[in-house]
């Protein structure tokens, strides 16, 4: 009997055949692994999520203790639908992944269990092979049959080769056994955790239509109230337009005295007047602060972002625009104010009615800090990320702290931009 008595087992070679089985259980879990980090980054953003509407809710709950309803408490509620719709998108895209692993394990269980046969089929011909070549003595009938020496050892060595392959199939089958369970333990796994994603879902939506119903409510009693808030909104903008003015003077004190600097230097006075250079320490603060865009912390440790960067509606007055220099992160009262990157004190400013404000250094960049009962450090002090530079003022039952970020161009020119992209989120 050659090779061709079995035609099954000669067409592979034991080395072949575990290469193709190690490669197919990679392809098995491999995906599992990628999933696996698009799920921690998920629960993360999830978990995130809700500990900002945690945050959000210690704030509404104080505002709510007000006699009536303030434009703070409405800003509240709409950065909680916000919220909480974010946190329904995230919970979705939860669900979608687990219906993709859903999917993926059911056609991962049907191929493991169509090559699970394969090796059945495979194992048994081996064993029946060698059930017909039991004995030792129709082993040795079956070499000394050959016709030659040559013949007899390519019989003995592929008789070995059965064996050995018969071993190997064996721990094969007992392997995608094991991986078919395991796959199944984790489509179960998948299906629970999807089952408690959809009441989540469920929950969170019926949460986000109560929130939808008392903010409108809390604006329906606003608005009847439109005098006061118009006083107020007049007073506001005033107090915008003094803080930017402020800010405007203090850094085009700062950008006269380099250019003065500048004209003292070799290149001349004409060359000097169109530049704003900075000195080898202030470059190098300057590229530390870009490359934590993104990565700042914020400047209060707790509290909700109630109005952001840039023109938008007011919050409650119909066909009002607002436009805001920075943003405003509303927080409970006496609430330390940090900065947001280590820096030198440029300049402490009050605002008549509306507190004070700190102004640092960051190379060309000007982070201020306004809406402060009081502050903590002196112009010219330097200070670290995260050291307190002041405490928010409360005023109309609101706590609110106020940042804006500036650049200063290589021509002098004064450029606002939004804080919210340069903190961490």
């Amino acid at each position: 009997m050659d090779r061709s008595t079995c035609p099954s087992a000669s067409r592979r070679n034991s080395p072949r055949w575990i290469s193709r089985w190690a490669g197919l259980f990679l392809l098995l879990f491999l995906p599992s692994a990628l999933s696996a980090q698009s799920r921690k980054e998920l629960e993360k953003r999830r978990d995130a999520i809700d500990a900002q509407i945690k945050e959000t809710n210690a704030l509404l709950g104080k505002a709510r203790s007000e006699q009536r309803a303030t434009q703070q408490q409405v800003q509240l509620l709409d950065a909680r639908i916000g919220q909480r719709q974010e946190l329904i998108n995230t919970v979705n895209s939860e669900i979608f992944r687990l219906n993709q692993a859903i999917e993926d394990s059911r056609d991962s269980i049907r191929n493991l269990e169509e090559d699970l046969e394969k090796l059945k089929g495979e194992y048994a011909r081996m064993v029946q092979f060698a059930y017909m070549n039991r004995s030792a003595y129709d082993r040795l009938s079956y070499i000394f049959a050959a016709e030659s020496f040559a013949q007899a050892f390519r019989r003995s060595r592929y008789l070995d080769q059965l064996a050995r392959q018969r071993s190997t199939q064996a721990e094969l089958i007992a392997g995608a056994r094991q991986a078919l369970d395991r796959k199944v333990e984790n489509l179960q796994a998948a299906r629970n955790e999807k089952a408690g994603l959809l009441d989540r879902q469920l929950a969170e939506t019926r949460k986000l239509s109560a929130d939808k119903k008392e903010h409108q409510e809390a604006l329906e009693g606003l608005r009847k109230e439109e005098g006061r808030l118009k006083q107020a909104l007049a007073k506001q903008e005033r107090q915008r337009q003094e803080l930017a003015s402020a800010i405007r003077k203090a850094i085009e004190a700062e950008i006269a005295k380099s250019r003065a600097a500048t004209a003292k230097a070799p290149k001349g006075a004409a060359a000097a007047k169109a530049e704003f250079a900075l000195t080898p320490e202030a470059k190098e603060l300057n590229a530390d602060f870009e490359n934590n865009r993104g990565k700042l912390p914020w400047p209060v440790e707790k509290g909700t972002i109630t109005s952001s960067f840039g023109k938008q509606p007011h919050p409650v007055l119909k066909g009002i625009v607002i436009e805001n220099n920075g943003i405003d992160i509303s927080c409970m009262p006496g609430a330390p104010v940090r900065a947001i990157f280590r820096g030198q004190v440029s300049s402490v400013i009050v605002i008549p009615g509306a507190g004070k404000a700190v102004m640092l250094n960051h190379g060309a960049y000007r982070s201020v800090y306004s809406n402060l009962r009081d502050v903590a450090v002196n112009k010219g002090d330097q200070v670290d990320t995260k050291q307190v530079v002041g405490t928010v003022m409360t005023e109309d039952g609101a706590s609110t702290a106020h940042i804006e970020i500036w650049k200063i161009g290589g021509d002098g020119q004064l450029q606002k931009i939004n804080p919210a992209a340069w903190i961490a989120q």
